[in-house]
């Protein structure tokens, strides 16, 4: 089959992941360069080379990948490199130079450079670098930033690792991992210290605090002391279930108060895609009393005239407003995590809820806005076995009959299983009933 022919970008898009590496050439116009070539890979990559014979030895050099890199720039580099090797330069030898003297911070000036390109396509957001910056510079940057890849193993790779998860955590363990093996794809270093390492299972250490009945009203209680502002918020975030920097962020123009919906777009979600939720009554109070006192043009439904975003900003660190209310009633310990109160466990508690109380995984995971109902399984399936074990003990005594249990014994077995401040509602409904029997007569 011949693989030639004159690269154009409609060609390019139009070439089919191949079941195996399929090499094409740059031929038939007067624009074509001689040696370009396109590599086609199995993982659906195209990539850009410039090969051609020196002293007798096949040499070929990557120039970028398609369509990052266009037809007009590979064929500009492909001119440029075809110059440097008839000057006795090999542009893989200097890269080679090059990799033995890069430092993590190159790397990683590399990784935002490749990022930004991806943003600009709308592959990427811009939060997302704007959280890998912050992680390099807090965690990484300190002990990799002027260390040399070319003198970093596969062992100093692990126990750097393991440095990372004593001190810090599971969750900063993982997301370090992520952005390191990131950086070195991105620079396409063949080897990459990191590639071995697996991320720590997260569900060994996934926190499963929530707010009990009776902690719900000592927390609401602690938040009626609170400005309005706050509030509203903490409540908001406690009866939509949405992560915080959503509901800190909350605009206007994403309320539908007559449909009684709030629709984060896409760029503000995780999924990458817009997520509607619903708004119980409760949330609608809060947002109608809010649209009503707020300013004309308005953009933030909790603004804030000192924040250099406009609107309220994560105040979960000492001198907040979060801890501030749980301070209050013993909840911000930051040293026992049993104990602690942070503001996710809202969210948890919200799920935990519905889902205990007979709410299906499907409808919790799409208010969550999970792109994945598995994660959703993971975290609360187990909080449905009461329901499960409910249904399960009528249908067995629906199937073996009343001879095994009388109906009277079933109830006061039910009742038993209440919890106490249930019974008591319980008692006080059958005394009134009691009561209303007897006057009547």
């Amino acid at each position: 089959m011949d693989t030639g022919f004159n690269f154009t970008k409609r060609a390019l898009e139009s070439i089919e992941k191949p079941k195996r590496r399929t090499t094409y050439r740059d031929v038939g116009s007067s624009k074509s360069v001689q040696g370009l070539v396109l590599d086609a890979l199995v993982s659906g990559a195209k990539v850009f080379r410039y090969q051609r014979k020196v002293n007798g030895k096949n040499i070929k050099v990557k120039l970028g990948e398609f369509p990052t890199t266009t037809v007009e720039q590979a064929r500009e580099m492909a001119r440029s490199t075809a110059t440097d090797l008839a000057n006795g330069i090999n542009p893989n030898q200097q890269k080679r130079e090059a990799r033995e003297s890069q430092t993590f911070d190159d790397l990683f000036d590399i990784y935002v450079a490749s990022f930004e390109l991806d943003i600009k396509a709308k592959k990427r957001r811009a939060s997302s670098l704007k959280s890998s910056k912050t992680l390099y510079r807090l965690h990484l940057k300190a002990e990799l930033g002027k260390k040399t890849i070319n003198d970093f193993d596969a062992e100093k790779a692990r126990t750097f690792m393991q440095g990372i998860f004593t001190k810090n955590g599971y969750s900063k363990h993982n997301h370090s991992l992520t952005l390191l093996k990131s950086m070195f794809n991105r620079a396409y270093v063949e080897f990459n210290p990191f590639a071995k390492i697996s991320k720590v299972d997260e569900s060994l250490f996934r926190r499963e605090r929530t707010l009990s009945k009776e902690e719900l009203g000592q927390f609401f209680n602690s938040l009626s002391q609170e400005k309005q502002i706050y509030q509203d918020c903490i409540f908001l975030l406690l009866l939509t279930g949405q992560r915080k920097s959503m509901v800190l962020s909350m605009r206007w123009q994403e309320i539908d108060l007559d449909n009684r919906r709030w629709v984060i777009p896409a760029s503000k979600n995780k999924s990458k895609k817009a997520h509607s939720v619903p708004l119980p009554h409760e949330a609608m109070k809060i947002l109608t009393r809010r649209s009503n006192e707020a300013q004309l043009n308005q953009e933030f439904v909790f603004p804030s005239a000192r924040s250099h975003v406009g609107h309220i900003t994560d105040k979960s660190g000492k001198g907040g407003f979060w801890q501030r209310v749980t301070d209050r009633i013993g909840m911000y310990a930051p040293d026992n995590q049993e104990k602690h109160l942070t503001v996710h466990d809202l969210r948890r508690t919200l799920a935990t809820y519905q889902v205990t109380s007979g709410g299906s995984i499907q409808a919790t995971s799409k208010l969550l806005g999970h792109s994945n109902i598995s994660i959703t399984n993971d975290v609360y399936a187990h909080l449905s076995d009461d329901s499960v074990r409910e249904t399960l003990e009528n249908t067995v005594s629906y199937m073996l009959g009343d001879s095994l249990q009388t109906k009277l014994g079933r109830i006061k077995q039910d009742i038993d299983s209440l919890p106490i401040e249930a019974k008591q509602e319980l008692k006080s409904y059958i005394e009134e009933s009691v009561n209303s029997v007897t006057y009547r007569a």
